[in-house]
């Protein structure tokens, strides 16, 4: 019997802008996604529930995409 995947948040942020395809894209797969224009920082990307396997795949596309990840953040939830 496998154990049902844990969900918490992840906060990712880039260098430079995220791509608006990408968002929507994001929007599409997960809920509760947010992006937000730090002018010190790039993008933070803010997705509140998702498990290990979406956030591995959240950075695939990413890095897919040409985008470049500065940081990635576990949230407790």
């Amino acid at each position: 019997m496998n154990p049902e995947p844990t969900l918490s948040g992840v906060e990712v942020t880039l260098f430079g802008p995220l791509a608006a395809s990408v968002l929507r894209l994001l929007d599409q797969r997960y809920d509760n996604v947010t992006a937000v224009d730090a002018p010190s920082a790039g993008t933070v990307v803010t997705i509140a529930d998702i498990d290990q396997a979406g956030e591995r795949a959240v950075l695939n596309l990413l890095w897919d995409t040409g985008h470049q990840v500065r940081s990635v953040r576990r949230q407790s939830q």
